[in-house]
């Protein structure tokens, strides 16, 4: 099987080394009060593996939050500013399905991965979007969410780039990378008591990542798949009109500089989440995926370099026996689909929110992905 580039996910991280020990340390200290998005005293986030975190989880004790009305308004146009979620141009009150793009993804799990440092500069980097809406993001990280309330399906997968998401808007992915089928998948839905959904697994989905337009010329087109294995959203709530999974928090804002808000998501949170989901990802897989800047697979990095092939210096990769199986251990076992056992995976947990967007139907190379080494329209900001 060929490697997947972890390019895409490392956009904006200046400092390889910053970045190594961000993410191979799951309790260490990165200089702010909350270490992981779950982990911080007192945090309703902590997920265990096989869990789910509370949809609106905040990583501190809630009357801990210190929100204060910022000094000058957040600039967020082109959204709609009247929105509560800043919706992209979209209106689902009256349309047949809702459609919404994830503008907050928290990681909660697994450590290494909910390291406050990763948030900032690799997840936030890739969904923020690029110079619209008060966000200085690459627009590169984009999760589509579409919900039926007739059929009660819920539809999720990714998107390429954009560099008109209001007017153009997005469309699923559907193409095969190197050998994978990265597509949108179409599940059921069970709706709760308290009015909220939860989906029914998904088997498989492969969300791609692409690479911000300003790193392709040193760095080539690329895109990376992350692997999910029996994935769900849980106890997503929907707003009245369907616009809205969570909601914006204009008091999180604590600076602006020019056409960018900033915030200090120890102290507020600029997004309140609406749902949570959940997934693992096998360390096999996880050694397939290559992060080049570091010369390391996923699966080093998962697992804190605990046991490392370094035959080959520059693509260092999990130790294995001589049956080609990985020493080091995860969190969670995929033939038990519980925590421990056979240990052969790790849990991938988050909540999030989203705001409506514009989904169109699949057309001309934009929703065809980006080859690895290959051209595409879908660029990018």
């Amino acid at each position: 099987m060929k490697r997947r580039t972890w390019t895409g996910v490392v956009i904006a991280v200046s400092a390889v080394s910053a970045l190594l020990t961000a993410m191979a340390c799951s309790s260490s200290s990165q200089g702010t009060p909350a270490v992981t998005v779950g982990g911080g005293a007192g945090g309703q986030c902590a997920t265990s593996p096989g869990t789910y975190p509370i949809a609106n989880c905040v990583p501190y004790p809630p009357d801990a939050q210190a929100c204060q009305s910022p000094t000058l308004a957040c600039p967020t146009s082109p959204c709609t500013t009247s929105s509560p979620c800043l919706a992209m141009g979209a209106d689902n009150s009256s349309a047949s399905t809702a459609s919404l793009r994830i503008r907050k993804l928290n990681v909660t799990a697994p450590p290494p991965l909910a390291t406050a440092f990763v948030q900032k500069a690799v997840i936030d980097q890739g969904i923020n979007l690029h110079n619209q809406c008060g966000e200085a993001g690459d627009g590169t990280f984009n999760w589509l969410i579409q919900f039926d309330p007739t059929t009660h399906e819920v539809t999720t997968g990714g998107a390429a780039p954009t560099n008109d998401p209001f007017g153009q808007g997005y469309c699923f992915v559907d193409t095969s990378i190197e050998g994978l089928a990265v597509k949108r998948v179409t599940v059921g839905t069970t709706m709760n008591a308290d009015g909220s959904f939860t989906s029914d697994v998904l088997p498989k989905l492969y969300v791609p990542i692409f690479i911000a337009a300003t790193q392709m010329n040193a760095m080539g087109k690329s895109v990376i798949v992350l692997p999910l294995t029996n994935a769900k959203v849980e106890n997503v709530t929907l707003s009245e009109n369907n616009n809205c999974i969570g909601n914006y928090n204009a008091d999180a804002i604590n600076q602006v500089a020019g056409s960018t808000c900033y915030d200090d998501p120890t102290q507020c949170v600029r997004w309140t989440t609406a749902g949570s989901l959940g997934g693992y990802i096998t360390l096999a897989e996880a050694d397939q995926v290559f992060v080049p800047q570091l010369s390391e697979s996923l699966c080093v990095l998962l697992t804190g370099g605990a046991q490392v092939d370094t035959s080959n210096p520059n693509e260092k990769t999990c130790k294995k026996d001589s049956s080609g199986k990985i020493l080091s251990k995860g969190d969670f076992c995929s033939t038990s689909q519980k925590a421990g056992g056979c240990q052969d995976s790790f849990w991938l947990a988050a909540t999030f929110a989203a705001s409506a967007a514009k989904i169109v139907p699949a057309y001309a190379d934009s929703c065809k992905g980006m080859p690895i080494g290959g051209s595409s329209d879908a660029g990018g900001q």
